[in-house]
């Protein structure tokens, strides 16, 4: 009995360890790191994919119209002149930083490049940017933060032998290995500040409240199949309202739960398919794919005396890193209060399509400060359904001999989640602050880009005509029949270009096109 009772004591010592310093198992933390890593290399890999469209000069953004409009989207690894192949250059190299990060080789150093390359890569597309790249730098800080790469490293593998029948992981001698605590606690303060905040935020919005924001959101383009959604699963999807908006801000407690406990394992199988669920259903695959990889840390003592088959043992004192370690906690801080000052200045309601976050009514000093070192964040996720729930369809026509032939709309207007936050623009839907004037600006570049990029595929195609028909996701619209149809651009192809001309049509911010 003494044996026994002296080998469960290092394990209820892990899960009851008081001090917010006390070391912890590195295992659980390189999980995340090598996670992580893979959703970052398919993230820049995508990037190195789209760089013809969002990065390079000739592409969908007027990126020196952008830097002079938006002065601190500036502070950047690029700038306008920078020719295309140093975009698809830094790409390929976060390619290869990711897998450095997945391998454990230099993860720190390359998760500095990788942060670098996401920060710039927001900063210099951004009309085109959104959730999962603001995900994403962070999560490029917090590996350079972490005290990642002592465990489950290539370098290691290497070094356990290669030769047939003789080679083992050195997965006893990882199991031993810890690493101070304060950074990944800090972490895990992060991750549950981005459920509390989004979470609580949804009870601010009608929609979520009276449970259709689901049904609103998975019907808008930025849904990967919006017209399989209809009137037939609207009871079900606001029972799916209704449990998001309930269990958002609970998935807090998997960070202080006791470990094993019933309802922390609820929790996680909740946010398991909370995550799951927005990949499936949503264009925002990757923010959703490192908040579930990040679920391997709070599950720590779960891995360390179930997961791995090992006996259970303490982590052994390890050596801090006071600068990553008061960087940290500055972080979390930091983003808490931002997080504060923003609810104290607009837990009223949202401002109005068109109207910004950041004007002097929205004033955060502490954002701004974030800015500065690299960060851009908000954690109101999804509130946003009530003012911004738009439904766009395009009608495009080629004008030829007095007949009318259509066009499929996808080849001047694609639908990914980066094509469609640009297309934003034109109808004035959009998150940046930005006046009239320089809104019509910006609408018109994007549509001219846009008829050039057809008219390089289509040189000779001659004269193109677009419409759009726009309406409001409402609870009383969930079938989308009150569409306004709006003249976008008609344009003439002629050797590989594109002569554009708009139709006289309000210019600016329109606001809602049918309110309920």
């Amino acid at each position: 009995m003494a044996c026994r009772a002296m080998a469960l004591q290092p394990s209820a010592r892990f899960v009851a360890m008081p001090a917010f310093a006390a070391p912890t198992h590195a295992i659980p933390l390189d999980i995340v790191r090598v996670l992580a890593g893979a959703v970052l290399f398919v993230y820049f890999l995508s990037a190195l994919r789209q760089a013809d469209d969002f990065s390079d000069p000739g592409g969908l953004i007027d990126h020196r119209l952008c830097t002079r409009l938006l002065p601190p989207t500036r502070i950047s690894l690029f700038h306008p002149g920078v020719p295309g192949w140093v975009f698809r250059a830094v790409y390929l190299g976060a390619c290869i930083a990711a897998v450095c990060v997945i391998a454990g080789y230099h993860p720190r150093a390359a998760a500095a490049f990788l942060f670098l390359a996401a920060v710039s890569t927001y900063r210099w597309n951004v009309l085109a940017a959104y959730l999962d790249d603001c995900v994403v730098h962070l999560f490029c800080l917090w590996l350079l933060l972490l005290p990642v790469g002592s465990t489950l490293n290539l370098p290691d593998l290497l070094a356990a032998g290669i030769a047939p029948g003789a080679w083992s992981p050195p997965l006893a001698d990882w199991s031993t290995q810890s690493v101070p605590g304060t950074a990944p606690r800090a972490f895990m303060a992060n991750l549950a500040l981005i459920y509390l905040v989004a979470g609580a935020y949804k009870f601010a919005s009608p929609m979520w409240r009276g449970g259709s924001a689901m049904h609103a959101a998975l019907r808008m383009p930025i849904a990967r199949t919006p017209n399989f959604w209809t009137m037939r699963h609207r009871r079900v999807l606001r029972l799916v309202t209704l449990a998001a908006l309930i269990l958002e801000p609970l998935f807090v407690l998997i960070f202080v739960l006791p470990a094993g406990s019933a309802a922390k394992w609820a929790l996680v199988a909740a946010a398991a398919v909370f995550h799951f669920g927005i990949i499936a259903t949503l264009k925002i695959p990757y923010s959703n794919a490192l908040m579930l990889a990040a679920l391997a840390l709070p599950l720590a003592p779960e891995i360390m005396q179930s997961g791995l088959g090992l006996p259970p043992t303490t982590p052994t004192p390890a050596t801090g890193n006071p600068p990553a370690e008061t960087a940290a906690l500055t972080l979390v801080a930091l983003l808490a209060i931002m997080s504060i000052w923003q609810a104290a200045r607009a837990w009223l309601q949202l401002p109005r399509p068109g109207q910004p976050y950041s004007d002097s009514g929205w004033a955060n000093p502490v954002r701004s400060l974030l800015w500065l070192f690299g960060l851009f964040q908000s954690y109101r996720l999804f509130d946003w359904v009530d003012a911004r729930n738009y439904h766009v369809r395009y009608e495009v026509r080629r004008l030829h001999s007095g007949r009318n032939s259509p066009v499929e709309p996808r080849e001047i207007f694609p639908d990914s989640m980066r094509h469609l936050l640009l297309q934003s623009y034109f109808f004035g839907n959009i998150w940046l602050q930005m006046e009239p004037g320089k809104l019509d600006a910006v609408r018109r570049s994007l549509l001219t880009r846009h008829a050039r990029r057809f008219a390089r595929a289509h040189p000779d195609a001659g004269e193109i005509e677009a419409y759009a028909i726009v309406q409001r996701v409402t609870a009383d619209n969930l079938d989308l029949k009150r569409g306004e149809r709006r003249p976008l651009m008609r344009f003439t192809c002629q050797g590989g270009d594109a002569t554009v001309r708009f139709p006289d049509q309000p210019s600016g911010n329109d606001g809602p096109v049918m309110d309920s």
